[in-house]
C-alpha cells in the first residue's frame, strides 16, 4: 500500500539533479509514490538552488506556483535555498529541509512536522539506491565529492554546501558500474571542485579514481568543474593518452586579471593561468577546453577587461560561459569598493560573448566534412539529441539531424555545417 504521491520539482545545475534522483529512489523505496501530477498530489517537494539571487526568485516563484496548483498538499522546500534561508520561514511552505538534513525527507512528509531548524550544510549520497534511468539514457552524471575547501569571494557554496567532502572511490566505482550495466555509456564526472577530490581525507586523489573509471564500460568519462591550480601534469597526460576522457576538459577561469583574480580570493594570476593554457594546448592538442568568466566584478577596469578579451581572442577555448557579476550580501565580494554600473557590466558582458561567437564560428566551420561520433540519445522531453566528443551535456550545444537514428547509441556522422551553436551531419552508414 502506498504511503502517498509525491511530486518533485528540481531546480539548478546539474549536482541537484544527481541528489534529487538519489531522493526519488529513496521515497519509493520507503513506499512513496512518485508523480508528475502536482495538483493531484499528497506531498511536493520543491529541491531548490541558492546560489544567486535569480535563483532564489526562481524558487520563490515556484513555490508559489505550487502552492496555488495544490493548495492542500504538504509542501516541502529542500536543497540551497533552503539553507540559505537560515531557518526564516516562507509563507504557504510546511517544511523546510537544509542541505544536511535531506535524509530526512521521508519521514517529514510522513509525519507532515518539519525538523524546526535548519542544521550544518552538506549533501546526500546513497550508493545503494539505483538512480532512475529513463528509457534510451546513455549519459549520466556522476558526483564525486560535496562542497568546497576555496573561499572565492564572490561565491556562497561552502555556505550552502560546507567544505570538500569526497565520497569513498569504492563508492563511486560501484555507482559507475551499476550506471553502466544499466546501459549508460558517458559517464559525466561533476562536483564543485572535482579537481579537489580526495584532498579532504587523504585520498590518492582524482588522477587515480579517473584512471578506475576509464576501465568502466563507459565510452566517455568527462570533467567537468576543474580549479585551474590543481591541474597538474598527471591529469594533463590523462587527458592526452587515454581516449576516453573525449579530449574534454571544463575549468572555469573567472577571470585573467591579476588584480581581478586576488580580488577574487583565486590562487594564480595571470602569468600562471596563460602557463596553464600554453601547457594544455602543447600536451594535449585538439583539447576542447570550457571555461567560464565573470565580468563586472567590483573594481574591474577597462585594463583589467581588456586582457580578458585579449585572452578569449587567442583561442584557448572551445567553450566559453559569460556572467554578469552578481551582488550577493553574504559573499565578502559584497564588502569590496568599486561597483561597475550596470550598463557597463551589460556592454561587457555581450563584448565578451561576441569576441567568443567569432572564434567558435570559425572553430565549427573548419569541422565541416569532417567525421565525427557522436552519442544519440532521447532527452527528457523524448526527443532525440546527439552531441560529438567536443560538447558536453546541456551546455555545449549538439549535433542536428534531419533524420533521427534507429536507436540510442554512437554513430558515426560527417558534419554539413552550422547552426548556431550546433553542428549539422548526416549519417554515415
Amino acid at each position: 500500500m502506498t504511503r502517498g504521491r509525491v511530486a518533485f520539482v528540481v531546480l539548478g545545475c546539474a549536482k541537484n539533479q544527481v541528489e534529487a534522483e538519489t531522493l526519488t529512489t529513496r521515497l519509493a523505496r520507503d513506499g512513496w509514490t512518485l508523480t508528475a501530477d502536482i495538483a493531484g498530489a499528497d506531498g511536493v517537494v520543491v529541491h531548490s538552488c541558492g546560489f544567486l539571487e535569480a535563483a532564489r526568485s526562481e524558487a520563490r516563484e515556484t513555490l508559489d506556483q505550487v502552492r496555488r496548483a495544490a493548495p492542500r498538499a504538504f509542501l516541502v522546500l529542500t536543497g540551497c535555498f533552503a539553507q540559505f534561508l537560515n531557518n526564516k520561514k516562507i509563507p504557504g511552505v510546511d517544511a523546510i529541509l537544509g542541505t544536511g538534513q535531506l535524509d530526512r525527507l521521508s519521514d517529514v512528509l510522513g509525519s507532515k512536522a518539519g525538523p524546526g531548524r535548519v542544521s550544518s550544510p552538506a549533501g546526500l549520497h546513497d550508493v545503494d539506491q539505483a538512480r532512475p534511468l529513463r528509457p534510451g539514457q546513455l549519459s549520466a552524471y556522476l558526483r564525486v565529492s560535496e562542497g568546497c575547501n576555496h573561499r572565492c569571494t564572490f561565491c556562497i557554496i561552502p555556505q550552502l554546501r560546507g567544505s570538500l567532502k569526497s565520497r569513498p572511490a569504492e563508492d563511486i566505482l560501484k555507482e559507475a558500474n551499476d550506471l553502466t550495466a544499466r546501459g549508460v555509456r558517458e559517464l559525466v564526472v561533476i562536483s564543485q571542485d572535482t579537481t579537489d577530490y580526495g584532498s579532504d581525507q587523504g585520498r590518492a586523489g582524482l588522477v587515480p579514481l579517473v584512471k578506475k573509471l576509464v576501465k568502466t564500460p563507459a565510452q566517455w568519462v568527462r570533467l567537468l568543474y576543474a580549479y585551474p591550480s590543481e591541474v597538474g601534469a598527471g591529469l594533463m597526460d590523462l587527458l592526452a593518452d587515454e581516449p576516453k576522457l573525449a579530449g574534454y576538459l571544463d575549468m572555469p577561469l573567472q577571470h585573467v586579471s591579476d588584480r581581478i583574480l586576488s580580488a577574487m580570493g583565486r590562487d594564480w594570476g595571470e602569468k600562471k593561468t596563460r602557463g596553464l593554457l600554453d601547457k594544455l594546448g602543447r600536451r594535449v592538442p585538439g583539447l576542447a577546453l570550457r571555461t567560464t568568466f565573470i565580468v563586472g566584478f567590483p573594481g574591474e577596469t577597462d585594463d583589467d577587461f581588456e586582457r580578458l578579451v585579449r585572452t578569449v581572442r587567442e583561442g584557448h577555448f572551445e567553450h566559453v560561459g559569460v556572467f554578469p557579476y552578481s551582488f550577493e550580501s553574504r559573499s565578502p565580494s559584497a564588502r569590496l569598493p568599486g561597483l561597475v554600473p550596470p550598463e557597463v557590466v551589460s556592454q561587457r558582458w555581450q563584448r565578451v560573448l561576441d569576441e567568443h561567437r567569432r572564434i567558435k564560428e570559425k572553430k565549427d566551420r573548419a569541422r565541416k566534412g569532417t567525421r565525427v561520433d557522436v552519442l544519440a540519445e532521447r532527452g527528457p522531453d523524448g526527443r532525440w539529441a546527439a552531441r560529438a566528443a567536443h560538447q558536453a551535456p546541456e551546455v555545449d550545444g549538439g549535433v542536428r539531424f534531419k533524420k533521427d537514428p534507429p536507436a540510442p547509441g554512437f554513430y558515426s556522422c560527417r558534419v554539413t555545417g552550422v547552426d548556431g551553436i550546433h553542428l549539422t551531419g548526416e549519417w554515415i552508414h
